[in-house]
């Protein structure tokens, strides 16, 4: 009897130990697919934020070349405008000592030709003006100049450049033919000549 007891006794512990050990190897095989699926959930996050942080740190390359190219595209227009500028300057130094030229005396006349037949009136009121001008220089002004008119010579430069302002006898109809106002109004067709002459295209 008490033979069998043992038995029954070796037989319970010996059932009870592999339950036991079944339990753990359960528990352990859970932990681990646990322990796995948390690594693979953290690898996956660590590569979405890689990626996100590779996405944003692409637009700010992206944007700061961008931003460089720009301020460079800045630095030639503002270098071509200050090129441009600078001849421009040199035409109007040219224009504003005309008067020491050969060419004055027919440009005078051309001037005022323009301006008389621009105002188009039998008494036009032309007023004349140039840098270092005399009424000697302007002898020639009468072969162009109608009977009825009266010609005003300034001491000054008009307009700073000099040239000629027509009006009629009452001073309604005005026409500017000064150098400056002829730039002005060629402006955008004289920029887009010197810049295709000087950079082509």
């Amino acid at each position: 009897m008490s033979e069998s007891l043992e038995k029954l006794q070796n037989r319970i512990l010996s059932d009870a130990k592999h339950k036991s050990d079944e339990t753990v190897k359960d528990a352990q095989a859970k932990s681990q697919q646990i322990l796995e699926d948390a690594k693979q959930r953290a690898q996956r996050e660590s590569q979405e934020i890689i990626a996100k942080a590779n996405v944003e740190a692409e637009s700010i390359r992206r944007s700061i070349l961008s931003s460089k190219v720009r301020v460079n595209r800045l630095r030639i227009l503002d270098e071509k405008n200050r090129i441009v500028q600078d001849i421009i300057h040199g035409v109007e130094d040219r224009l504003s000592s005309i008067s020491k030229s050969e060419q004055f005396e027919e440009t005078a006349q051309r001037l005022v030709t323009e301006a008389v037949k621009a105002v188009d009136s039998d008494h036009p009121v032309v007023r004349i003006g140039f840098r270092d001008v005399s009424k000697r220089n302007l002898d020639g002004i009468s072969r162009v100049f109608p009977k009825g008119g009266k010609l005003v010579i300034d001491e000054k430069p008009i307009d700073g450049l000099g040239g000629v302002v027509a009006t009629d006898h009452e001073g309604k109809v005005v026409f500017n033919n000064t150098f400056k106002s002829r730039l002005e109004r060629l402006d955008n067709q004289l920029l887009t000549l010197i810049s295709s002459t000087v950079f082509g295209g």
